[in-house]
């Protein structure tokens, strides 16, 4: 059997005349961790939009364990074990940092309707069973400390990782990272660099494709990675063999040596 868990073949995706992605191309397999980079407009969150099932695509095929999602809704596609975060946090304010965890869990509730409604025991049992569920993976990811506090009073750094706690709770086979390292400063970005590497280690399988404009990041963490620029992949590769592209100096790594 393939390990290979998320694939995409030739993907295109147009917004009138403009292209926003070409013949995207990638795969991802167990346990690996991959990234895609590239400039604003390059179009790395339209192919996560894609691949999340919040965008179909014009044309090519994406394959999630095994099988053609292009027909599927995002719903169906998380069900199965694909989760992701977004460029801004989208945590509840209003709610403690276990309760925004386990809203993540509430799709999966055994108990119906009436049940709710009456408060009879299996609403209480299954509500236990998630409270638990949800320390747990705040446990694993060493949040358990702030799991009363609301995310408002925590600095930002920890909020970004809440929100990867939540997208983690299902025990996901994908999960896909859209610019988490967006407003952190140098050392919370080293700080998240160990995180992802403790989620690889403790989430057995698991798969992470990562979108960042930090190469910091992505030369540290990922295995391999695709450049994106104006919708094509322009390079792939290791993160020693793309540092060396000269393509890639030219149109993305040259670009941030000028900022």
């Amino acid at each position: 059997m393939s390990d290979i868990v998320l694939k995409t073949d030739k993907i295109r995706l147009a917004f009138g005349g403009v292209v926003a992605v070409n013949d995207f191309t990638m795969e991802i397999a167990k346990g690996e961790i991959r990234g895609i980079i590239g400039p604003n407009g390059a179009g790395k969150t339209t192919i996560f939009n894609v691949l999340s099932r919040i965008y179909t695509q014009d044309s090519g095929t994406v394959e999630f364990l095994g099988e053609d999602i292009s027909a599927k809704d995002q719903i169906s596609v998380a069900r199965m074990g694909m989760s992701r975060t977004f460029q801004n946090t989208r945590l509840f304010s209003g709610l403690s940092v276990l309760d925004n965890v386990k809203v993540a869990l509430d799709f999966s509730a055994k108990y119906g309707l009436f049940e709710a409604m009456l408060l009879l025991p299996r609403r209480k049992k299954a509500e236990k069973e998630t409270a638990a569920k949800a320390l747990e993976c705040l446990k694993i990811l060493h949040l358990d400390q702030y799991a009363q506090q609301r995310p408002s009073n925590l600095p930002y750094g920890i909020q970004r990782r809440v929100e990867i706690a939540r997208a983690l709770a299902n025990n996901p086979k994908v999960l896909l990272l859209d610019e988490p390292a967006a407003g952190l400063n140098p050392e919370e970005v080293f700080e998240l660099i160990d995180f992802i590497k403790e989620i690889k280690k403790h989430f057995e399988g698991i798969a992470i494709l990562v979108i960042e404009h930090r190469m910091d990041l992505i030369m540290n963490l990922c295995d391999y990675i695709y450049v994106q620029n104006f919708g094509m992949t322009i390079a792939s590769g290791t993160p020693e063999s793309v540092q060396n592209d000269p393509v890639v100096l030219s149109a993305y790594l040259g670009e941030e040596e000028q900022q």
